[in-house]
């Protein structure tokens, strides 16, 4: 057991890189016809795979809008290879060119990516193990999901499930394929990517040793690789598209190149159409191609890009929901469909606008704005950025890079703070942002400063050792999963919140193939049988206002298909009253029941309680007909 679930852990990450291999030869090709020549091999490399993801995630889309992804998935990968194959010789010249490269450093850049790939590889094997990320067991992979299942529609049940942007793609190709582990390899790689970008852009100021260091420091932050590891969220994606689209606003400004400004706005197209808060980096970076180039023209290339790129998942929304940014105007572009319930529970959920002070949003830049109220790896960037931001005055450099970096990192964080309130929103320009400050510590003259110089490499090595020591304890179990060496049953029971509802609930109704379950709690992605999540505060579908008498419900449980309700352990508070009633009206029976152990509060702190779940049956009075 243990050697086979070994092999699929390789072989799905050898699927990964066979596919980025794959989407670099499908952007080199693109890049050979346009004449595209970017000098730099590993720029070059890194911006091919990233058209090839942009153009593969575009294909996928028109595919599964048309409820042909299954079939049509196979053929799309079949051509892209064809292509990949057909440019191999393009490939090879660059690929030698970068062992030329590396085969030239010196032995400390050596040693220093060395520890680089030996924590990439790490990570990669902890991607691998089952799904257990909050957001991503409640929307991220649930809902790719349900539309292999369903086909491509609205899901109204699940409120978060109109966030699922373009990045989610990779996700429903890796699920369209049958394997969990090569979607979560997907999400790794983009993180990956990232890394090798964020070396890139260091690179310009600093030597390889330097660039390497960049690298492993961003890989080696607690919330870069949780979200490489286990959070199962394609944000590290923006991360790669945002360090690249800096790459190219330069190289455009620099050479007038119009090819580059396309690129860029491309960039940031699927920056912006992998998440809301995107919007925020690709507005920034739009904006520091404006005072570079000074240019309206290419500002208008930059958004014809940028639009092609990446307005399909707000096209989508206006086409199921008639608002874009779905649900933030529903209440003025479609007040029938309005639910005041979900939408202040939404707001509550996703910002924390209302608690921030000017103090805070000055922590924002600084990557040091963490709510101790919940704290997670979901937060912690780590201090470097604000404890070597002054080491900024030893770097600054009159060059457009460098401009254009500082201004979408502070613009972009500014941003983030004031609309969403969140750190980790900013995690898509933290490496540049590293890179930055990392440059100051490099050119810091020793002997002038050489107490502070001391300090700083203290410092710097003492948060590596530390985060390299959490990255083992964090990803241990994951790791072990992942190789076989503990079950998937096992794994799940012990990391992800809700299994054992969910696994009562499979155990329970899975013979049965008429009719679909009300589940309440979040957690729905396990679920092997047919179901509608629930609660009012996170489905924009179940309204407490118009639920709230047995006719009202007689008529939702039909028109829903729902035959089974699960009280685990209770119904949600706005639901309560009125579901109770139904049970002590004989509407709602209990046809099973159990105790199951589950997480008691964040599962961060451990702590789990025994709880009653119970599976009732709707009665054929208000049941679905057959």
């Amino acid at each position: 057991m243990i050697w086979i679930e070994f092999l699929k852990t390789l072989g799905a990450l050898a699927g990964v890189g066979v596919f980025s291999l794959i989407m670099a030869g499908v952007g080199s090709g693109l890049f050979r016809r346009g004449k595209v020549g970017i000098d730099d091999p590993a720029e070059y490399l890194l911006c091919a795979i990233a058209i090839g993801v942009i153009l593969f995630e575009l294909v996928c889309f028109f595919l599964a809008t048309a409820d042909l992804l299954r079939p049509g998935l196979w053929i799309l990968l079949c051509a892209c290879g064809l292509i990949a194959f057909l440019e191999m010789a393009a490939l090879r010249e660059r690929t030698r060119e970068l062992r030329l490269r590396a085969g030239g450093q010196s032995g400390a850049a050596k040693i220093v990516c060395g520890l680089f790939l030996l924590t990439l590889s790490f990570e990669g094997v902890t991607a691998m193990a089952p799904l257990t990320g909050s957001d991503a067991m409640h929307y991220h992979f649930a809902v790719p999901r349900l539309m292999l299942s369903q086909g491509w529609h609205a899901i109204f049940f699940i409120t978060r499930s109109f966030l699922t942007g373009q990045g989610h793609l990779l996700i429903l190709t890796g699920l369209g394929l049958g394997s969990e582990r090569i979607a979560l390899g997907f999400l790794f790689l983009g993180g990956a990517l990232a890394a090798l970008a964020a070396a890139c852009l260091a690179r310009r100021w600093m030597p390889a040793a330097g660039a390497w260091l960049v690298a492993l420091t961003f890989v080696l932050t607690p919330v870069v690789f949780w979200q490489m590891s286990t959070a199962g969220a394609p944000d590290l994606w923006m991360a790669f598209y945002a360090l690249l689209g800096l790459l190219m606003i330069a190289r455009f400004v620099e050479s007038h190149a119009k090819v580059y400004c396309w690129l860029a706005g491309a960039f940031a197209g699927a920056i912006a159409g992998t998440k809301y808060t995107g919007c925020m980096i690709a507005g920034s970076l739009a904006l520091a191609l404006l005072l570079e180039s000074r240019s309206m023209r290419a500002l208008g290339m930059f958004f014809v890009a940028a639009l092609s790129a990446g307005i399909w998942p707000y096209a989508r929304n206006i086409v199921w929901t008639g608002d874009p940014l779905f649900p933030f105007f529903v209440a003025r572009l479609q007040p029938g469909n309005y639910n005041a319930h979900a939408m202040t529970a939404f707001v509550a959920d996703g910002s924390a606008t209302g608690k921030l002070h000017t103090l805070d949003l000055i922590r924002f830049p600084m990557f040091a704005a963490i709510d101790g109220t919940n704290l997670g790896l979901w937060q912690f960037l780590g201090p470097i950025c604000l404890a070597f931001a002054p080491l900024l005055f030893f770097a600054m450099r009159k060059t457009v890079l460098w401009r254009s970096c500082l201004l979408v990192w502070i613009v972009s964080t500014a941003g983030i703070g004031l609309s969403s309130g969140m750190m980790r929103f900013a995690v898509p320009v933290y490496p540049m942002a590293l890179a930055a400050v990392m440059a100051g510590l490099w050119a810091m003259p020793v002997r002038e400063w050489k107490l502070v110089w001391t300090l700083a490499w203290v410092t710097l090595v003492g948060f590596l050792v530390l985060c390299a020591g959490g990255l083992l304890m964090y990803g241990r179990a994951a790791a072990l999963a992942a190789v076989g060496a503990q079950s998937r049953e096992d794994y799940l029971a012990a990391r992800a919140p809700d299994f054992g509802k969910v696994r009562f609930v499979n155990e329970t109704l899975g013979g049965h193939t008429e009719g679909k379950v009300l589940v309440f709690f979040q957690h729905v992605y396990h679920l092997r049988v047919p179901y509608v999540y629930g609660d009012p505060d996170g489905s924009w579908a179940v309204d407490p206002d118009k639920l709230q008498s047995n006719a009202q419900w007689e008529e939702f449980f039909q028109k829903e298909k729902i035959r089974w309700v699960v009280k685990a352990p209770q119904y949600p508070k706005a639901l309560k009253e009125s579901l109770q009633k139904l049970e002590e009206e004989g509407l709602l029976v209990v046809v099973a029941k159990g105790e199951v152990e589950d997480f008691s509060g964040n599962r961060i702190r451990g702590k789990r309680d025994r709880l009653r779940v119970e599976v009732l049956q709707v009665r054929e009075v208000v049941a679905t007909k057959k």
